[in-house]
C-alpha cells in the first residue's frame, strides 16, 4: 500500500481544508488514481459509520490529523481486502511520517480495537443511526424528510451508479457509435457506459462528453436553438453551453470568475465548438444584455444536494444557514436574468438540488412578482440508483 501517504494527503485536504474531491482526484498521477479514489470515495461515502466506530474506541477526541489518518484506516480494514496487520502497520508508520511520533502507540491501540471489532455501532433508535445508514448528516435527513414524507426513503438510500452518461457531438453518427461501443444503455440525449479506451479517446477528441443525464435535459427542454441568442448566466464548467453552441445557438457564457472561464474555453475548444465569453456577477443588472436575448439559462448555485452520491464533499461544505443565504442569491440572480429575455424568449432556472424552498419555491415567488412571464414546464427530478440526478428544471415564458 504504497500509496497510503497519497490517500491521507487526499482526504486531508477535503476533509480538514474543504477542498473539492473532484478536484483533488483529477491532480493524481495514473499510478496513485486507483487505489486513492477508493479510499477517498469509501471513506467520504461512510464517514459517518467510520466517526462513530472512532468514538467508540477512542477515549478522547483525536487530534485532526489523526482524525484523518484513523478515518482511512478504518475504511480499509471495513471494506478493503487488505490484512488488517498491513494497514495497521501503515497507519502506525504513516503516524510518524506526519510529525506525530508520540501518538504512534495511540494509532495502534485504536486500530488494534477497530480490527478485533471491539465496538458497538448506534441502535436502530438513536439519531446516529440514521447518519450511518443514509450517509448522511442528520440535519440533512431531517430537512428531506419534511419535503418529501411519503418517500424521503428511496431519495435518501439511493445507489450510486457507476457508469456515466456521455453525450455525443451533433457530427457523430449514433449508428456507428453503437456498433462499436459495445454495452450501453440509451437514453434521451445520450448514453450509459462505463469508461474504456474508446470511451476516452471519443472524450480526448472532442466526439463526445462526460455531461449528467439530467443536466442535457434542461437544454431540451428549450426547443429549437439553431441561430437564437442564448445566455448562459452562470455557465462553468460549461456544459449546457457548449451542448447549445452544438445545437447550433450563439451562446454567451458567463462565470463571475477568471478561472471558471478558462475551463470554459478548454471544455468548448475540445468540443470543436465557439462560445462568446463575459466575466459578469449574474446578481448585477448590465443595462447593454436588457431584452437582448432569445433564452436566458440560469444554472443557478445551489447546494448540490441532489448529486450527493458523486460529491460526497457536501456533507462538509453546507449548512442550512449556507441553504438560506443560497435562496437569496437564486432569487436575485433569476429576477435580474429576467431582465436579458425577449418577449415572446424563454427564461430557464434549473439546479442540482431537490429541496423546495432552493426550486418550486424561488420560481413560484418569481412568478408572483413578474406578471409577464408564465410557467411553461415544470419538473423535479429526484435522485435514483438508475443514474438521474436529483435536478429542477422550470421553463418560464415571457408573453409577447
Amino acid at each position: 500500500m504504497s500509496n497510503w501517504r497519497a490517500s491521507y494527503d487526499a482526504l486531508s485536504e477535503i476533509i480538514r481544508r474543504g477542498a473539492y474531491v473532484n478536484l483533488i482526484l483529477n491532480k493524481l498521477s495514473d499510478e496513485d488514481r486507483s487505489f486513492v479514489t477508493q479510499v477517498v470515495n469509501g471513506t467520504l461515502e461512510n464517514y459517518f459509520e467510520i466517526d462513530s466506530i472512532i468514538k467508540a474506541t477512542s477515549s478522547k477526541p483525536p487530534q485532526q490529523a489523526i482524525r484523518v489518518l484513523l478515518m482511512q484506516a478504518i475504511y480499509a480494514l471495513r471494506y478493503m481486502n487488505e490484512p488488517a496487520y498491513a494497514i495497521v502497520n501503515e497507519s502506525v508508520n504513516l503516524t510518524a511520517d506526519i510529525g506525530k511520533e508520540a501518538l504512534k502507540g495511540y494509532v495502534n491501540a485504536v486500530l488494534k480495537r477497530v480490527s478485533e471489532e471491539k465496538y458497538e455501532l448506534p441502535d436502530f433508535d438513536e439519531p446516529r443511526y440514521e447518519e450511518i445508514k443514509y450517509k448522511m448528516p442528520l440535519w440533512l435527513i431531517n430537512v428531506i424528510k419534511e419535503s418529501y414524507p411519503d418517500n424521503y426513503d428511496e431519495i435518501l438510500y439511493v445507489e450510486k451508479r457507476h457508469e456515466v452518461h456521455v453525450r455525443l457531438a451533433q457530427s457523430v453518427r449514433a449508428a456507428n457509435f453503437e456498433e462499436k461501443v459495445g454495452n450501453f444503455e440509451k437514453t434521451k440525449t445520450g448514453y450509459y457506459v462505463s469508461i474504456t479506451p474508446y470511451i476516452k479517446r471519443l472524450f480526448n477528441t472532442g466526439k463526445l462528453t462526460y455531461q449528467s443525464y439530467t443536466s442535457t435535459l434542461a437544454v431540451d427542454v428549450i426547443g429549437p436553438v439553431k441561430n437564437k441568442e442564448v445566455l448562459d448566466v452562470c455557465a462553468a464548467p460549461g456544459g449546457k453551453s457548449v451542448y447549445l453552441a452544438d445545437k447550433g445557438a450563439i451562446v454567451t457564457a458567463c462565470d463571475i470568475y477568471p478561472h471558471k472561464i478558462a475551463l470554459m474555453k478548454t471544455y468548448a475548444d475540445r468540443m470543436n465548438v465557439t462560445l462568446k465569453y463575459f466575466q459578469n456577477d449574474a446578481t448585477e443588472f448590465k443595462q447593454d444584455w436588457s431584452k437582448s436575448f432569445d433564452v436566458v439559462l440560469v444554472d443557478a448555485p445551489c447546494s448540490g444536494l441532489g448529486v450527493i452520491t458523486k460529491r460526497r464533499d457536501i456533507i462538509f461544505k453546507k449548512s442550512m444557514k449556507d441553504i438560506k443565504e443560497l435562496t437569496v442569491t437564486q432569487a436575485r440572480m433569476l429576477d435580474v436574468s429576467a431582465l436579458y429575455v425577449k418577449r415572446g424568449g424563454i427564461l430557464i432556472y434549473s439546479t442540482c438540488t431537490i429541496l423546495k424552498m432552493e426550486n418550486n419555491e424561488i420560481v413560484s415567488n418569481f412568478l408572483k412578482k413578474h406578471p409577464t412571464y408564465y410557467l411553461d414546464y415544470e419538473e423535479q427530478f429526484l435522485p435514483s440508483s438508475d443514474g438521474t440526478d436529483g435536478f429542477y428544471i422550470a421553463k418560464i415564458i415571457r408573453k409577447a
